[in-house]
């Protein structure tokens, strides 16, 4: 189900080991039958009818024992009761060792787990059949040639979908929606198979969009475990034959079928379910296909957007659009009608489309997924919400985290570690577990949502339904790297120590001495308690925290003196603080139970020099690699000194040894244990201050007369991190305590991190004395300093240059030199053919490879830009875009990249294609098999940009890809010498604060830059990050918010705002609103006076959610933003003036703004706006308002501007407006409102305001807001519970923004209702919400 297992060893106190092997499901008889949990009834908010559901239960059901969720874990319990105890669970885990029962009683702490059961679901699946090229089609290759449209255009496959559909459609004119059978498939198909899969996706895709009504069946009863997942349907299908007869007996029966629907012969049709399923089911078996077979991917992406071209239906719209918005989460259009999609969505409705295009510039990069759409996907699909997946850390406390399709666990953990305030990522991991089993997701780059579907399939399978899934997410210490290192990360010595000690108390870490569990329970009391030493608080902590066996009898009353005697003589007497005393437990966990704190893979088979093993674990920690076996007994242990380098093919890793030996790990997880290796290994040799002398002195020419000899350790003055670039390094000698400079050829860097052990110097020193000395060549290859190419990397990738036989025996070119490998180095010749065999092999990637290599040629100088193309256009449309686009791709491109960069002749063509590698480098990188050969390529080459450039690469490949190619502004830094972007970020009463931004700068980070100089790095949560784009054509919408509150009122601007997504990069956020520009201009809404490219947009940061904003809490906070924010909308007279001084009030805006500067009140009638509301100013003359605040001037004479702004917030801060968003908006359906309304967003909920007197005619709490809707004109919003559901709509241009509020201020009060439940009690049906 996941990538990694984080096994944790169990130590049995009788001594005893035990193995937990993958337990198949299917084998014995099926589970019995289980009638599923009732329905909940809940509002129609949407196109898809009953099929809706509530958004948020967890904040209105805050009664765990209500009668709803009684018989929830009833029907639940009595289901697991009944079920067989052989599941099978994790199947794509690193590793299949047990997992403790201890470990899952400190994941589920008290809460009661049963066995669950299901069939196996097999995540394999097919890599589809690729055509491959015959030799005579791949010699009939077109001038390549390069255009202006937005992706590159090619004579096959058009930009357009209009141009497409007739280039390539087997019936021509069948680009837009109908409702009648296919004659044949969109796109034509070569396997009978394809060809029906493609009639039956028809037929599901408009039941899907309601334009074919669905079968009108009986359903039964589902059984237990005899429901047939999705996948294994489409599996089943694809693995029978068909015949001609086949496909054209479905045709007839097609036929019919679209004439009646009800048609009870049509039965039996491949590829189609006989029996009436649910929509997610048709979903998931849509998504099913496309993951499961390539060849159909097109095809179904061409069957929804020919539904959603001229589709009159608003309703079939929506249900295409989510359809498809599922679909761009699963799996991506193929090269041939990618460019065409997304010039489709650049065209489409923009609230629909944007959503579309970045899942699926997402799906671009993380790949196509393992497992169709859970339920919970489809509801945040269907409400256009985001997920909100709940996670439970190890102190004890719990949040619910932002997710989409696409989210990998690298992400989630990023997101936890920004909320948590966590330093180092680095050794935690996600764990999920569905009742007795755990599965380690590791933190790299597979999806999580994934995961959680394959829970649901499980749960499917045991004859509930999805949504009652108990599955739960955790985050947790997996491993420690040997450079661990807690110093300046207290959240992180938290949460460790939390987890080490829960675990001592449920048996998962045991403690072979008494005297250690009696000091660990001393410590863990002092942290809890301090200093107080009451016998009953002292037993109380030691009966609910001693493992179960030491509290038998009188025993309790030995361990309370015991515990005693250690708080008064050892912890109470040492005057330690409670930090402290944590980082010492967490360091004792490391080194005593260092083998349980690792990463275990299987391994099919590990071959050595002497020796061999099958079916083995392999273990990596902060110590080495180990082998075990089944029983846990170690086999054989490596520690990092003896590592000289490791290596890797497509399943297996090779681990050599400075003893000259390899070991070949045979292992489906080869790729995460070589980069699991590979990053210890190069952590240990940057941290490393040790070196050892590798050959004599005399044999040295810069070494002669040095007081060190062959053998010698040398403990550097600094890391060699510092040092790697010096060609002396500076020293003491461990024998003779001298300090020495040497060359850096005499010395080998050993990979650790303390001073070697004599045991570890003597097996060293022991290898030195060999005839071979291994050091040396080690040493000569780490100092090695030249050029590194391609020749032998396309000796087993490269495609042979022999083109044709025949037309090489005729050509001047056979009769001299043999340039079969000339592949991999500068030519000024076009390609007629991709460099790499896969890519050649693929009919869609072909052309666009040639196209790829003619653009950088012209970007290089190397040919001819006929048409004056833009760098900027030439490099992001031409090679990065469908770089982004493919893997294949990707590696094709960085091939030709540097195949253009070795031994190029030409010094500004050389300089031009460095700069293309480092914009390259900075948005994607190639596939493992050539991030080494990319490495050695920068490393050896002599170019000023050649160290910027690996640095970028390797950024990249530890912080992930980029979503755009780079901004143009990244294109300009580049010909300039700096190295940052600079930034003026507008702060409310329009203060700038400047910040530099990198190409890896995500919006975070800018935020915490802010945030860090104010002080308010605490309060991250609250505070958003804003880009506000300026349109000089006519306002569509009189919009006042809080986003806009620094500008002048009148202003003939009409401002669209776009809020930053913190876990996006920076740079890919400004390319996103270009983008939403670009599509505005396309729609019609935004200026026609407009021409060219974007405006540049301003860029805002402000007070997002109002919690914690109590006047006098935070004064950094309220003089900075609450003040400046609040002060627009009580000058508009938002808010309702009830017994209120306004000249008071207007004092104190005075002195918040000037101080005891009284010159403003010169020129009073002029300033009289920026100091009394609007809508009061002519309620009196000016010179009696001049008069009333001069008096109250006089009596806050000596009130500090930041005092005075205080006063004026506390004045206001008890209104039920305070802290709001306010939209003016218009509605019809309500007739007891008024037509035009001021619709607030705050803490509170959402308040309806007389736009006239102010009053609050309506609120709504979000508890009681089960759903919302916008478009591009309009806000709905659905208020009340299930049947009494009331649909509130709002005409109004600014839905997104409104809907971004709500969706912060739904997902904050849940995060603060779910930290109030007592207990992590399991997911449940909505504790997951989307």
């Amino acid at each position: 189900m996941a990538t990694s297992s984080g096994r944790p060893a169990n130590g049995m106190s009788d001594g005893k080991q035990r193995h937990v092997s993958n337990i198949k499901i299917g084998s014995g008889d099926p589970p019995p039958r289980k009638r599923s949990s009732q329905s909940i009834q809940v509002p129609t908010t949407s196109a898809w009818g009953g099929d809706e559901r509530h958004f948020d239960v967890s904040i209105t059901d805050d009664n765990p024992q209500s009668p709803s969720s009684q018989t929830k874990q009833k029907n639940g319990l009595s289901a697991l009761e009944e079920c067989e105890h052989d599941p099978k669970f994790g199947t794509a885990t690193l590793s299949s060792a047990q997992v403790s029962d201890q470990l899952l009683k400190v994941l589920q702490d008290s809460t009661v787990v049963q066995e669950n059961n299901g069939k196996d679901i097999d995540d394999h699946r097919s890599s589809g059949r690729h055509s491959t090229a015959s030799d005579h089609s791949t010699e009939q290759s077109d001038e390549p040639s390069i255009t202006r449209s937005h992706d590159s255009g090619d004579s096959v496959a058009p930009s357009s979908w209009t141009s497409f559909a007739q280039s390539l459609f087997t019936v021509k004119g069948s680009s837009s929606y109908c409702c009648a059978a296919l004659p044949q498939p969109l796109l034509p198909k070569y396997e009978k198979s394809d060809h029906l899969a493609s009639l039956a996706s028809w037929v599901t895709i408009l039941r899907i969009m309601g334009d074919l009504p669905d079968l009108d069946v009986v359903d039964k009863i589902d059984v237990a475990g005899q429901s047939t997942p999705p996948t294994v349907q489409v599996r089943q299908f694809y693995h029978k034959k068909y015949t001609k007869k086949d496909v054209e007996d479905a045709h007839k029966k097609y036929t019919e079928l679209f004439k009646n629907p009800g048609f009870t012969e049509a039965k039996g049709l491949p590829f189609l379910n006989d029996k009436s399923v649910s929509m997610l089911e048709k979903v998931q078996y849509i998504c099913a296909l496309g993951i499961y077979q390539p060849d159909l991917r097109d095809e179904l992406y061409c069957q929804v957007c020919k539904q959603l071209t001229n589709n009159p239906s608003r309703n079939s719209t929506v249900r295409g659009w989510v359809l498809l918005y599922l679909m761009a989460g699963s799996f991506s259009p193929t090269e041939r009608f990618s460019p065409c999609f997304l010039q489709f969505l650049q065209e489409s409705m923009p609230e629909h489309a944007n959503r579309v295009e970045r899942i699926l510039r997402r799906t671009f990069i993380t790949g196509t997924r393992a497992f169709p759409p859970s339920w919970l996907e489809f509801q945040a699909a269907k409400n256009g919400k985001p997920i909100l997946l709940p996670v439970a850390l190890m102190n004890g406390n719990r949040m619910l985290v932002e997710a989409d399709s696409v989210t990998t666990v690298q992400e989630l953990s990023r997101q936890i570690g920004n909320r948590t305030g966590l330093q180092h990522l680095e050794g935690f991991s996600v764990y999920i577990t569905l009742m007795q089993r755990i599965s380690c997701l590791g933190h790299g780059l597979h999806r999580v949502m994934d995961a959680v579907s394959e829970c649901e399939q499980h749960t499917r399978q045991m004859g509930m339904k999805e949504s009652t899934s108990t599955w739960r997410l955790y985050f947790r210490k997996e491993y420690f790297t040997p450079w661990h290192e807690h110093i300046h990360d207290p959240i992180g010595i938290d949460l460790v120590y939390q987890q080490v000690m829960r675990g001592v108390s449920v048996g998962e870490y045991v403690c072979d001495k008494e005297e250690v569990l009696v000091m660990m329970a001393a410590q863990r009391y002092f942290v809890e308690h301090g200093s107080d030493l009451k016998r009953d608080n002292i037993e109380s902590f030691l009966t609910s925290w001693l493992p179960g066996e030491k509290k038998a009898g009188d025993e309790l009353n030995s361990w309370i003196e015991k515990v005693t005697k250690v708080l008064e003589t050892d912890i109470l007497k040492s005057k330690i603080n409670a930090d402290t005393l944590k980082a010492d437990v967490v360091t004792f966990a490391k080194n005593k139970w260092f083998h349980m704190f690792s990463r275990f893979y299987d391994a099919s088979k590990i071959q050595g020099p002497d020796t061999s093993w099958s079916q083995v674990i392999l273990g990596l920690n902060f110590k080495g690699v180990q082998v075990m076996d089944e029983k846990e007994n170690i086999k054989m242990q490596i520690p990092f000194i003896e590592v000289s380098s490791v290596s890797r093919s497509r399943h297996t890793t090779t681990l050599s040894t400075v003893k000259s030996e390899e070991y070949v790990i045979f292992s489906l997880h080869s790729e995460d244990l070589f980069r699991m290796l590979s990053m210890f290994l190069e952590g240990l040799k940057r941290k490393s201050k040790y070196g050892l002398v590798v050959q004599d002195c005399s044999q040295y020419d810069g070494a002669i007369g040095l007081g060190v000899q062959k053998g010698d350790l040398i403990k550097l003055d600094h890391s060699y991190d510092q040092l790697k670039n010096a060609d002396v390094f500076k020293g003491t000698c461990q024998r003779t305590g001298k300090s020495e400079t040497m060359p850096r050829d005499l010395l080998y860097i050993l990979p650790v991190i303390e001073q070697p052990t004599k045991d570890m110097m003597g097996m060293v020193t022991v290898q030195l004395r060999k005839e071979f000395n291994p050091f040396i060549m080690l040493v000569n290859t780490e100092n090695r300093k030249e050029e590194h190419n391609l020749l032998n990397f396309s000796k087993h990738h490269f495609r042979s240059s022999n083109e044709n036989r025949m037309s090489k025996i005729l050509s001047k070119a056979s009769f001299k030199k043999d340039k079969s490998t000339q592949l991999w180095q500068f030519s000024k010749d076009p390609l007629k053919k991709p460099l790499l065999k896969k890519t050649c092999n693929r009919d869609e990637l072909r052309q666009t490879s040639i196209r790829c290599f003619l653009a950088i040629q012209q970007f290089m100088g190397d040919a001819s830009n006929k048409d004056n193309i833009s760098d900027f256009e030439l490099a992001n449309n031409s090679i990065i875009e469908p770089s982004m686009r493919s893997r294949h791709l990707r590696e094709e491109v960085y091939c030709q990249l540097i195949k253009q960069l070795t031994h190029n002749p030409d010094k500004a063509s050389e300089d031009r294609g460095w700069q293309l590698l480092v914009q390259m480098s900075s948005t994607v990188i190639p596939g493992s098999d050539l991030v080494e050969e990319c490495e050695l390529f920068m490393k050896g080459s002599s170019h000023r940009m050649a160290a910027p450039c690996l640095d970028r690469f390797q950024t990249t490949k530890r912080n992930g890809f980029r979503q755009y190619p780079p901004h143009q502004k990244e294109y300009e830094l580049l010909r300039s010498t700096e190295r940052t972007i600079k930034f003026d970020i507008v702060l409310p009463f329009n203060e700038i604060q400047s910040v530099e931004v990198e190409s890896t700068s995500r919006v975070f980070d800018i935020k915490q830059q802010i945030l860090t100089a104010f002080d308010l790095v605490d309060s991250a949560m609250e505070y958003g990050l804003f880009f506000a784009l300026r349109d000089r054509g006519p306002q569509y919408s009189s919009t006042n918010t809080k986003t806009t509150s620094g500008h002048k009122h009148g202003s003939e601007f009409n401002i669209t705002v776009l809020s930053a997504n913190d876990g996006d990069y920076f740079m890919d956020a400004l390319c996103q609103v270009d983008r939403f520009w670009t599509k505005l201009a396309h729609s019609g809404r935004a200026s026609q006076t407009e021409q060219g490219p974007p405006p540049a947009p301003h860029v805002f940061f402000m007070k997002k959610i109002w919690v914690n904003a109590e006047p006098g809490q935070n004064k950094m906070a309220d003089s900075m933003f609450h003040f400046p924010q609040e002060l627009p909308n009580y000058l508009r007279g938002f808010h309702k003036f009830s017994n209120v001084d306004l000249a008071k009030m207007a004092a104190y805006i005075y002195r918040g703004q000037f101080g005891d500067d009284m010159a403003g009140m010169i020129n009073f009638h002029e300033n009289i706006n920026a100091l009394i509301p609007r809508s009061h100013t002519k309620t009196k003359s000016v010179d009696e308002w001049r008069k009333a605040v001069q008096t109250n001037l006089q009596l806050t004479k000596g009130l500090s501007a930041d005092n005075a702004k205080e006063e004026f917030l506390k004045n206001i801060w008890k209104w039920p407006t305070y802290g709001s968003v306010f939209f003016e908006v218009k509605q019809r359906m309500m007739k007891h409102l008024p037509k035009y309304l001021l619709l607030a967003v705050n803490p509170n909920g959402v308040l309806l305001l007389d736009p006239d007197s102010k009053d609050v005619l309506s609120s709504y709490e979000y508890g009681k807001i089960p759903n919302w809707a916008y478009d591009e004109f309009s806000f709905t919003l659905v208020v009340g519970e299930s049947s009494n559901a009331t649909k509130i709509f709002f005409e109004t241009s600014v839905g997104h923004n409104i809907d971004d509020i709500v969706m912060a201020y739904v997902a904050w009060t849940m995060n603060t209702h779910i930290k109030k439940r007592p207990k992590y009690a399991g997911v449940t049906v909505g504790e997951s919400s989307c």
